[in-house]
Protein backbone atom coordinates (compact mmCIF):
# COMPACT_ATOMS: atom_id res chain seq x y z
CA UNK A 1 0.00 0.00 0.00
CA UNK A 2 2.80 2.42 0.93
CA UNK A 3 4.72 1.64 -2.28
CA UNK A 4 1.58 2.18 -4.37
CA UNK A 5 0.95 5.52 -2.67
CA UNK A 6 4.58 6.55 -3.23
CA UNK A 7 4.38 5.69 -6.95
CA UNK A 8 1.14 7.62 -7.27
CA UNK A 9 2.60 10.73 -5.63
CA UNK A 10 5.78 10.66 -7.72
CA UNK A 11 3.86 9.94 -10.92
CA UNK A 12 1.64 12.95 -10.23
CA UNK A 13 4.61 15.21 -9.48
CA UNK A 14 6.36 14.28 -12.74
CA UNK A 15 3.29 15.28 -14.75
CA UNK A 16 3.02 18.72 -13.16
CA UNK A 17 4.62 21.88 -14.60
CA UNK A 18 8.13 22.27 -13.12
CA UNK A 19 7.35 25.11 -10.64
CA UNK A 20 4.44 23.13 -9.16
CA UNK A 21 6.45 19.89 -9.22
CA UNK A 22 9.30 21.51 -7.27
CA UNK A 23 6.90 22.75 -4.57
CA UNK A 24 5.15 19.39 -4.38
CA UNK A 25 8.44 17.52 -4.15
CA UNK A 26 9.67 19.70 -1.27
CA UNK A 27 6.40 19.25 0.61
CA UNK A 28 6.53 15.46 0.10
CA UNK A 29 10.18 15.35 1.18
CA UNK A 30 9.36 17.31 4.34
CA UNK A 31 6.47 14.93 5.12
CA UNK A 32 8.65 11.85 4.76
CA UNK A 33 11.37 13.34 6.95
CA UNK A 34 8.76 13.95 9.65
CA UNK A 35 7.61 10.34 9.37
CA UNK A 36 11.14 9.06 9.94
CA UNK A 37 14.84 9.61 9.20
CA UNK A 38 15.04 6.57 6.93
CA UNK A 39 12.87 4.74 4.42
CA UNK A 40 13.23 1.57 2.36
CA UNK A 41 13.48 2.41 -1.34
CA UNK A 42 12.90 0.10 -4.30
CA UNK A 43 14.97 0.74 -7.44
CA UNK A 44 13.74 0.30 -11.00
CA UNK A 45 15.73 -2.98 -11.17
CA UNK A 46 14.15 -4.34 -7.99
CA UNK A 47 16.84 -3.77 -5.34
CA UNK A 48 15.95 -2.55 -1.85
CA UNK A 49 18.02 0.18 -0.21
CA UNK A 50 17.74 1.93 3.14
CA UNK A 51 17.67 5.65 2.27
CA UNK A 52 17.83 8.85 4.30
CA UNK A 53 16.00 11.67 2.45
CA UNK A 54 18.45 14.23 3.86
CA UNK A 55 21.23 12.77 1.68
CA UNK A 56 21.32 13.82 -2.00
CA UNK A 57 21.97 10.40 -3.54
CA UNK A 58 19.70 8.50 -1.18
CA UNK A 59 16.93 11.06 -1.70
CA UNK A 60 16.98 10.60 -5.48
CA UNK A 61 17.00 6.81 -5.16
CA UNK A 62 14.10 6.96 -2.70
CA UNK A 63 11.93 9.20 -4.87
CA UNK A 64 12.86 8.19 -8.41
CA UNK A 65 14.13 4.62 -7.97
CA UNK A 66 17.29 5.53 -9.87
CA UNK A 67 20.57 7.40 -9.47
CA UNK A 68 22.43 8.83 -12.48
CA UNK A 69 19.99 7.18 -14.91
CA UNK A 70 22.15 7.47 -18.03
CA UNK A 71 25.15 6.02 -16.18
CA UNK A 72 22.87 3.23 -14.94
CA UNK A 73 21.93 2.34 -18.52
CA UNK A 74 25.59 2.25 -19.59
CA UNK A 75 26.30 -0.18 -16.74
CA UNK A 76 23.29 -2.29 -17.71
CA UNK A 77 24.18 -2.42 -21.39
CA UNK A 78 27.83 -3.31 -20.80
CA UNK A 79 27.34 -6.22 -18.40
CA UNK A 80 26.19 -9.79 -19.04
CA UNK A 81 25.93 -12.98 -17.00
CA UNK A 82 29.34 -14.15 -15.78
CA UNK A 83 31.05 -10.74 -16.03
CA UNK A 84 33.01 -9.02 -13.27
CA UNK A 85 32.14 -5.44 -12.31
CA UNK A 86 34.26 -3.27 -10.01
CA UNK A 87 32.55 -0.41 -8.18
CA UNK A 88 35.26 2.01 -7.00
CA UNK A 89 33.54 4.43 -4.64
CA UNK A 90 30.48 2.26 -4.07
CA UNK A 91 28.70 4.58 -1.60
CA UNK A 92 25.57 2.81 -0.26
CA UNK A 93 25.59 0.20 -3.04
CA UNK A 94 23.23 1.38 -5.79
CA UNK A 95 25.58 0.63 -8.73
CA UNK A 96 26.83 -2.48 -6.94
CA UNK A 97 23.32 -3.92 -6.74
CA UNK A 98 22.51 -2.89 -10.30
CA UNK A 99 25.59 -4.76 -11.53
CA UNK A 100 24.83 -7.70 -9.24
CA UNK A 101 21.47 -8.12 -10.95
CA UNK A 102 23.14 -8.08 -14.37
CA UNK A 103 26.11 -10.43 -13.86
CA UNK A 104 24.09 -13.09 -12.05
CA UNK A 105 25.22 -16.04 -9.97
CA UNK A 106 28.16 -16.82 -12.26
CA UNK A 107 29.43 -13.24 -12.19
CA UNK A 108 31.11 -11.17 -9.51
CA UNK A 109 30.88 -7.61 -8.20
CA UNK A 110 33.76 -6.13 -6.20
CA UNK A 111 32.31 -3.22 -4.23
CA UNK A 112 34.99 -0.88 -2.86
CA UNK A 113 34.16 1.91 -0.40
CA UNK A 114 36.75 3.88 1.60
CA UNK A 115 34.58 5.51 4.28
CA UNK A 116 34.05 3.16 7.25
CA UNK A 117 30.74 4.85 8.03
CA UNK A 118 29.43 4.55 4.46
CA UNK A 119 30.81 1.02 4.20
CA UNK A 120 28.54 0.03 7.11
CA UNK A 121 25.55 1.38 5.14
CA UNK A 122 26.73 -0.53 2.06
CA UNK A 123 26.90 -3.78 4.03
CA UNK A 124 23.43 -3.19 5.43
CA UNK A 125 21.99 -2.72 1.94
CA UNK A 126 23.75 -5.83 0.68
CA UNK A 127 22.19 -7.77 3.54
CA UNK A 128 18.75 -6.47 2.50
CA UNK A 129 19.19 -8.07 -0.94
CA UNK A 130 19.70 -11.86 -0.80
CA UNK A 131 20.66 -11.92 -4.49
CA UNK A 132 23.82 -9.93 -3.62
CA UNK A 133 25.70 -13.11 -2.68
CA UNK A 134 27.82 -12.45 -5.80
CA UNK A 135 29.20 -9.25 -4.22
CA UNK A 136 32.53 -8.98 -2.40
CA UNK A 137 32.66 -5.75 -0.37
CA UNK A 138 36.02 -4.14 0.43
CA UNK A 139 36.57 -1.30 2.93
CA UNK A 140 39.61 0.44 1.43
CA UNK A 141 40.65 3.37 -0.72
CA UNK A 142 41.96 2.68 -4.21
CA UNK A 143 45.25 4.48 -4.88
CA UNK A 144 48.38 4.27 -7.00
CA UNK A 145 50.43 2.75 -4.16
CA UNK A 146 49.90 0.85 -0.88
CA UNK A 147 49.66 2.97 2.24
CA UNK A 148 47.21 5.08 4.21
CA UNK A 149 45.09 7.99 3.02
CA UNK A 150 43.16 10.61 4.98
CA UNK A 151 39.48 10.86 4.10
CA UNK A 152 37.64 14.19 4.31
CA UNK A 153 33.93 14.90 4.70
CA UNK A 154 32.80 17.71 2.42
CA UNK A 155 29.03 17.85 2.81
CA UNK A 156 26.85 16.28 5.50
CA UNK A 157 23.99 16.27 2.98
CA UNK A 158 25.96 14.11 0.53
CA UNK A 159 28.09 11.36 2.02
CA UNK A 160 29.21 10.53 -1.53
CA UNK A 161 31.21 13.77 -1.60
CA UNK A 162 33.81 12.35 0.83
CA UNK A 163 37.27 12.58 -0.72
CA UNK A 164 40.95 11.95 -0.13
CA UNK A 165 41.71 15.39 -1.61
CA UNK A 166 42.60 17.78 1.22
CA UNK A 167 42.45 20.60 -1.35
CA UNK A 168 38.64 20.39 -1.36
CA UNK A 169 38.62 21.81 2.16
CA UNK A 170 36.71 19.15 4.05
CA UNK A 171 36.84 17.91 7.63
CA UNK A 172 39.09 14.95 8.43
CA UNK A 173 36.86 11.95 9.16
CA UNK A 174 39.14 8.90 8.97
CA UNK A 175 42.49 7.50 7.88
CA UNK A 176 41.97 4.46 5.68
CA UNK A 177 43.99 1.68 4.09
CA UNK A 178 44.89 2.39 0.45
CA UNK A 179 45.83 -0.16 -2.23
CA UNK A 180 46.23 -0.25 -6.01
CA UNK A 181 43.22 -1.78 -7.73
CA UNK A 182 45.16 -4.76 -9.10
CA UNK A 183 46.16 -5.65 -5.51
CA UNK A 184 42.55 -5.56 -4.32
CA UNK A 185 41.27 -7.82 -7.09
CA UNK A 186 41.71 -11.58 -6.98
CA UNK A 187 43.27 -13.26 -10.06
CA UNK A 188 39.94 -14.63 -11.28
CA UNK A 189 38.25 -11.24 -10.84
CA UNK A 190 41.04 -9.53 -12.75
CA UNK A 191 40.88 -12.06 -15.59
CA UNK A 192 37.13 -11.65 -16.09
CA UNK A 193 36.90 -7.91 -15.42
CA UNK A 194 34.43 -6.35 -17.83
CA UNK A 195 33.62 -2.90 -16.40
CA UNK A 196 35.03 -0.53 -13.80
CA UNK A 197 32.93 2.33 -12.46
CA UNK A 198 35.12 4.88 -10.67
CA UNK A 199 33.83 7.86 -8.69
CA UNK A 200 36.22 8.88 -5.93
CA UNK A 201 35.66 12.63 -5.94
CA UNK A 202 38.69 13.95 -7.80
CA UNK A 203 41.23 11.31 -6.77
CA UNK A 204 40.91 9.38 -10.06
CA UNK A 205 43.96 10.64 -12.08
CA UNK A 206 46.74 8.81 -10.17
CA UNK A 207 44.60 5.66 -10.01
CA UNK A 208 44.04 5.73 -13.76
CA UNK A 209 47.71 6.44 -14.51
CA UNK A 210 48.72 3.45 -12.41
CA UNK A 211 46.11 1.29 -14.13
CA UNK A 212 47.50 2.30 -17.55
CA UNK A 213 51.02 1.42 -16.43
CA UNK A 214 49.74 -2.11 -15.69
CA UNK A 215 47.24 -2.31 -18.55
CA UNK A 216 48.62 -5.64 -19.78
CA UNK A 217 47.24 -7.24 -16.61
CA UNK A 218 43.68 -6.26 -17.54
CA UNK A 219 41.44 -7.79 -20.24
CA UNK A 220 41.40 -6.01 -23.60
CA UNK A 221 37.60 -5.88 -23.41
CA UNK A 222 37.59 -3.97 -20.11
CA UNK A 223 35.72 -0.63 -20.12
CA UNK A 224 35.89 2.19 -17.57
CA UNK A 225 33.16 4.61 -16.51
CA UNK A 226 34.60 7.54 -14.59
CA UNK A 227 33.41 10.85 -13.21
CA UNK A 228 36.01 13.34 -14.44
CA UNK A 229 36.35 16.53 -12.36
CA UNK A 230 38.79 18.84 -14.21
CA UNK A 231 38.11 21.71 -11.80
CA UNK A 232 40.41 20.02 -9.28
CA UNK A 233 43.40 19.77 -11.63
CA UNK A 234 42.73 20.23 -15.33
CA UNK A 235 46.30 19.41 -16.39
CA UNK A 236 46.23 16.11 -14.50
CA UNK A 237 42.95 15.18 -16.11
CA UNK A 238 44.13 16.20 -19.58
CA UNK A 239 47.25 14.07 -19.11
CA UNK A 240 45.13 11.05 -18.12
CA UNK A 241 42.72 11.64 -21.01
CA UNK A 242 45.60 11.80 -23.50
CA UNK A 243 47.19 8.67 -22.02
CA UNK A 244 43.89 6.81 -22.29
CA UNK A 245 43.58 7.82 -25.94
CA UNK A 246 47.19 6.75 -26.61
CA UNK A 247 46.43 3.35 -25.04
CA UNK A 248 43.62 2.82 -27.56
CA UNK A 249 40.62 3.97 -25.53
CA UNK A 250 37.91 6.06 -27.15
CA UNK A 251 36.03 8.44 -24.83
CA UNK A 252 32.25 8.89 -24.81
CA UNK A 253 30.36 11.50 -22.79
CA UNK A 254 27.45 10.25 -20.66
CA UNK A 255 24.63 12.69 -19.94
CA UNK A 256 24.26 13.44 -16.23
CA UNK A 257 22.85 16.09 -13.93
CA UNK A 258 22.16 16.26 -10.21
CA UNK A 259 19.40 18.88 -10.20
CA UNK A 260 15.87 17.95 -9.15
CA UNK A 261 14.45 19.46 -12.35
CA UNK A 262 16.54 17.10 -14.50
CA UNK A 263 15.22 14.06 -12.64
CA UNK A 264 11.65 15.32 -12.92
CA UNK A 265 12.03 15.76 -16.69
CA UNK A 266 14.10 12.62 -17.39
CA UNK A 267 12.35 10.01 -19.56
CA UNK A 268 15.03 8.08 -21.49
CA UNK A 269 18.85 7.96 -21.84
CA UNK A 270 20.54 10.39 -24.21
CA UNK A 271 22.79 9.10 -26.97
CA UNK A 272 26.45 8.86 -25.99
CA UNK A 273 28.62 11.55 -27.56
CA UNK A 274 32.19 10.90 -28.79
CA UNK A 275 34.74 13.16 -27.04
CA UNK A 276 38.08 13.97 -28.67
CA UNK A 277 39.58 16.22 -25.96
CA UNK A 278 39.34 16.48 -22.19
CA UNK A 279 36.12 18.36 -21.28
CA UNK A 280 36.53 21.64 -19.41
CA UNK A 281 33.80 20.83 -16.89
CA UNK A 282 32.76 17.83 -14.81
CA UNK A 283 31.73 15.01 -17.12
CA UNK A 284 30.96 11.32 -16.81
CA UNK A 285 32.99 9.43 -19.41
CA UNK A 286 32.98 5.92 -20.82
CA UNK A 287 36.44 4.76 -21.96
CA UNK A 288 36.42 1.72 -24.23
CA UNK A 289 38.74 -0.02 -26.68
CA UNK A 290 35.83 -1.77 -28.37
CA UNK A 291 34.31 -0.63 -31.66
Amino acid sequence: MIQLLHKTVMGTLRRLPLPAARLGFRAYNKALRILGPEHLATTYFGARLHCNPQDLIQRMILYFGVWEPDVSRVIEQNLSAGDVFVDVGANIGYDTLLASSRVGATGRVVSIEASPRTFALLQRNLAANPSSSNVRAVNAAVSDRPGTLDLYEINEGNIGAATTLASRGGTLMASVEALPLAEILKPDELARLRLIKMDVEGAEPPILRHLLEQLSRYPATMDIVVEASPDDDFEAWRDVFDRMRAAGFAAWAIENDYELEWYLRWRRPAKLQRVEAMPMRQQDLLFTRRS
